[in-house]
C-alpha cells in the first residue's frame, strides 16, 4: 500500500470527529487496529479497506493512492468553533471542590473528543459542587 492510506485514514477520521474506538465500530473491530492502520504498522484487506471507503465516501484507489489531505483540506475552522475555554464552561468550571479525583478521558485530536471529555469534567465537577453544598 502507497504512504497515503494511513495519512489519509488519519486525516478523513479526525475529519469526521471520529475517535478511533468510533471508527473501529464502524469496521467491527477495535481502536487498535485503527491505530496500527494509520500508523502503518498493519494493511487492512480489502473488505476493510472497502468498509473505510464507503464510511468516508471516498474510492479505494483514492484513499490509498492520492493525498486527500491537500484535496480535501478545509479552510481553517473560525474562533466560534474553538474549543470551550473556563470562561464559557459557567461558573462550575470556576468554583475548587477539594476532592482528589482521578479521571481518565480519551482524546484523540479531534473538537469532538475535547468538547465531550470537557462535558463529562464538567458534569463530574457538578456533582461534586451539589455534593459539598448539601454536606454543609
Amino acid at each position: 500500500m502507497t504512504m497515503y492510506f494511513a495519512k489519509n485514514l488519519r486525516f478523513l477520521r479526525r475529519r469526521a470527529e471520529l475517535s478511533q474506538s468510533e471508527l473501529g465500530d464502524k469496521l467491527v473491530t477495535d481502536y487498535n487496529t485503527v491505530s496500527r492502520y494509520e500508523n502503518g504498522k498493519s494493511t487492512p484487506k480489502l473488505d476493510a479497506l472497502t468498509k473505510l471507503a464507503q464510511v468516508f465516501g471516498v474510492s479505494v484507489e483514492a484513499l490509498r493512492n492520492q493525498d486527500l489531505t491537500q484535496l480535501l483540506a478545509a479552510p481553517a475552522q473560525p474562533e466560534t468553533n474553538a474549543p470551550p475555554t473556563p470562561r464559557h464552561l459557567g461558573e462550575a468550571a470556576i468554583r475548587a471542590v477539594k476532592h482528589p479525583l482521578f479521571v481518565s478521558v480519551e482524546l484523540d485530536g479531534t473538537a469532538a473528543s475535547l468538547a465531550r471529555a470537557v462535558a463529562r469534567l464538567t458534569a463530574i465537577n457538578n456533582v461534586l459542587v451539589e455534593t459539598d453544598e448539601y454536606s454543609q
